[in-house]
C-alpha cells in the first residue's frame, strides 16, 4: 500500500503540474485553477489534458487523495499514542495526551469534509460529450472514492469513540467536537446506488458493534494485554481502509498516466 501511495502521489503531482510550454497559462498555486486573463486565450485542442478525466484529477481526485493520506497518517499517530496512553502514561500525561488526541480527531473531521466535497465536485460529473471510456472512468472513480470515504469514517469513529469514552471516564463531559460527532449520523456503509460494501468494517472485542466505535461498556483498557487487543482492532480498521484505497488507486493511477 505504501508503494501504491508513493506512485499515486507522484503521478498526481505530475498531472497537476502543467507541462512546459512557450506561454504557460498562469495558475493559482493553492488550487492549480487557471487565473482569469484580461483577454481570452485559445483553447487547448487535441491533448489529453483537455479530457474531463484529467480535469477531474486536478480539481477533485488529487484533493481527495491528499485528504485520505493525511487522515491515514493521523490515524496511525493516534493509534501509537493510544498504546502508550494505556501502558506507559502517568495520569498527568494521560490528561495532556487525551487533549492532543482530541485535536487530532478534529483534524480528521476536517479532512473527511474535504474528501466529501471532492466526491461531490462537478469535476467528477460526466459531461454529455464524454467518450464512453471517460464516462466509465469518472463513474468508477467516484464510486471508489465513496467507499474510501466510508472507510475513513470508520477510522474517525473508532478514534473519536476512544477519545469520547476516555473523556467521559476521566472528566465526565464531552468536548464540542465529540458532541458534534455524537449528533451526526454514523457512516452509511454502502456503495453509491445502495449496494453493500464487499467487505464489512471489522468488529473487535473493544469496538461497539452498531457503530464500529470504541465500546464504552467494555472494561477500562488498562493492561498490556488490553492494549494489544485494542491495537489489533485498530489494525483491522486500518487494513479495511487500505483495501478500498488500493481499489481506488488501481483506477486512478492509469487515468493519471494517460494525462501526462
Amino acid at each position: 500500500m505504501v508503494l501504491a501511495h508513493v506512485a499515486l502521489g507522484a503521478l498526481l503531482v505530475a498531472v497537476a503540474t502543467p507541462a512546459p510550454a512557450p506561454r504557460p497559462e498562469p495558475t493559482n498555486p493553492f488550487n492549480l485553477n487557471p487565473i482569469p486573463q484580461a483577454a481570452p486565450s485559445l483553447p487547448v485542442i487535441g491533448t489529453t489534458r483537455a479530457k474531463p478525466v484529467c480535469t477531474a484529477i486536478r480539481r477533485a481526485i488529487a484533493p481527495a487523495v491528499a485528504a485520505s493520506l493525511k487522515n491515514d497518517k493521523t490515524y496511525g499517530a493516534i493509534r501509537a499514542q493510544i498504546f502508550d496512553y494505556v501502558v506507559k502514561d502517568s495520569e498527568e500525561a494521560r490528561d495532556l495526551h487525551l487533549t492532543q488526541m482530541d485535536r487530532q480527531v478534529d483534524a480528521m473531521v476536517k479532512n473527511i469534509e474535504t474528501l466529501e466535497q471532492a466526491i461531490k465536485s462537478p469535476a467528477l460529473d460526466i459531461p454529455a460529450t464524454a467518450k464512453p471510456e471517460d464516462a466509465k472512468t469518472l463513474r468508477d472513480v467516484r464510486a471508489s472514492l465513496a467507499n474510501v470515504l466510508v472507510a475513513q469514517k470508520v477510522q474517525l469513529n473508532a478514534m473519536s469513540g476512544f477519545v469520547e469514552t476516555e473523556r467521559m471516564r476521566r472528566f465526565g463531559e464531552l468536548s464540542e467536537s465529540e458532541k458534534n460527532m455524537q449528533r451526526s449520523n454514523g457512516p452509511n456503509l454502502s456503495q453509491p446506488g445502495g449496494g453493500p460494501l464487499q467487505t464489512p468494517p471489522p468488529l473487535g472485542a473493544f469496538l461497539r458493534d452498531s457503530q464500529t466505535t470504541f465500546n464504552p461498556n467494555h472494561r477500562v483498557v488498562s493492561s498490556l494485554n488490553d492494549a494489544h487487543l485494542l491495537d489489533r482492532d485498530l489494525a483491522d480498521i486500518s487494513a479495511f481502509t487500505t483495501k478500498y484505497e488500493d481499489v481506488a488507486a488501481k483506477l486512478i493511477i492509469p487515468a493519471a498516466n494517460a494525462c501526462k
